[in-house]
């Protein structure tokens, strides 16, 4: 008996307003990090971003607000940092109306609470915050062990940077987006339903050219790289479904760290305990959480022990390890669940110190997870199998 199921997610690109942020507060700990390597420490950062766009002198504002502690006599340029990404992710032109030569960049940026550092800061760390996270896997729909619905969507949005930054196609802006409609079939993926995208652009573009071209240049290579196709390319395809998209990123709409946290993670498919990731140091369990708990869930699945993995964790605020564990197998489990979770605590211990220093998470990399997903990409610790 067929049980036919759909599933969507979504991603965004660099120029996404929220992503705008999202890079750079995670661009603020990478220069943390790295400045406070040098000299044999670690900082504390929890940075929240802002941005608004206007067509005024300013032409754009934002604000860069939170907490950042760091080595005595090591200081950032928290501006240049700011203006250096805005530029990196292509808001170079003033008359976008947001870009990096803006004039108003407000500065609100403290040390860390001195009562959260006593309580991290214990000869076992403990929990930044608490909170309640969860990490997931699955087989079937990729290497990645990851839900191919949110790696098609990330995979559309990475193939749109790379249109736009080669100017393959010149009339593209930077702030884009995809989503995409997967079928499955007895919880196995059959076929792509549907794609859109939102695709911004200049004025002179008709719309019915940048539908062909962003179907030719992004949609069938991506598709193709994954061996999908569209039965019905005008039914099964939509590009600015609204019309025109001129009028774009922090201009259009107002962007905030923390924003896209279902982009960053599994796009719906395991569920999220409403913490975001990007512009947190590795202390705070909104991060080492969600990583450690993919850690595992991947270790799980690569190896055998079930087909899906779902882990939940919660932690206490100042304390080293987390309140809770479960570990969920929707009934694809191939050993009892005591010997999965026996297992589980072999491959990485949950505790905050566990996580960080099992995953090595003192390191800047957090830029590039910032856009196109957390999860799926080899290039991070928290995505390496132990194999038995």
């Amino acid at each position: 008996m067929k049980q036919i199921v759909r599933h969507v997610s979504e991603s965004v690109t660099a120029g996404h307003p929220d992503k705008v942020c999202d890079i750079i507060a995670a661009a603020i700990l990478d220069a943390a990090t790295t400045a406070s390597l040098i000299v044999g420490s670690k900082p504390r950062v929890a940075i929240e971003v802002s941005a608004k766009g206007d067509m005024g002198k300013s032409r754009g504002t934002l604000m860069l607000f939170g907490e950042v502690t760091l080595p005595k006599g090591v200081k950032l340029n928290y501006e240049k940092i700011a203006r250096d990404t805005i530029a990196s992710i292509g808001y170079t032109d003033p008359n976008y109306g947001f870009w990096y030569g803006m004039k108003d960049v407000i500065l609100r940026i403290t040390q860390q609470s001195s009562e959260i550092a006593k309580g991290v800061g214990k000869k076992r760390t403990g929990a930044g915050d608490q909170g309640i996270m969860f990490g997931g896997a699955i087989s079937g729909e990729g290497p990645e062990l990851m839900p191919l619905p949110i790696m098609i969507a990330h995979a559309l949005t990475d193939r749109y940077t790379q249109v736009f930054k080669q100017k393959v196609l010149k009339y593209l802006r930077p702030d884009g987006k995809a989503q995409v409609v997967i079928e499955y079939n007895n919880e196995h993926p059959v076929s792509v339903e549907n794609v859109t995208l939102a695709a911004s652009h200049n004025s002179h573009t008709k719309k019915s050219q940048v539908n062909e071209d962003l179907y030719k240049e992004i949609v069938k290579p991506v598709l193709d790289k994954f061996h999908y196709y569209l039965k019905d390319i005008k039914s099964q395809f939509t590009c600015n479904g609204a019309g025109a998209w001129t009028t774009f990123g922090p201009l259009a709409d107002a962007g905030t760290t923390g924003r896209k946290i279902i982009v960053d993670t599994y796009g719906g498919f395991f569920p999220h305990g409403g913490g975001a990731l990007n512009g947190k140091d590795w202390t705070k369990v909104d991060v080492a959480g969600p990583v450690g708990a993919r850690y595992v869930a991947k270790a799980l699945v690569a190896n055998g022990f079930a087909q899906k993995v779902q882990i939940e964790v919660g932690y206490t605020i100042g304390r080293p390890d987390p309140d809770i564990i479960n570990i969920n197998t929707f009934g694809t489990e191939k050993y009892s669940l005591s010997e999965i979770k026996t297992k589980a605590a072999d491959f990485l211990d949950l505790s905050v110190d566990g996580i960080i220093d099992g995953l090595e998470l003192a390191r800047p990399i957090y830029s590039h997870a910032a856009v196109g997903g957390w999860f799926g990409r080899r290039e991070f610790p928290w995505e390496k199998v132990p194999l038995l």
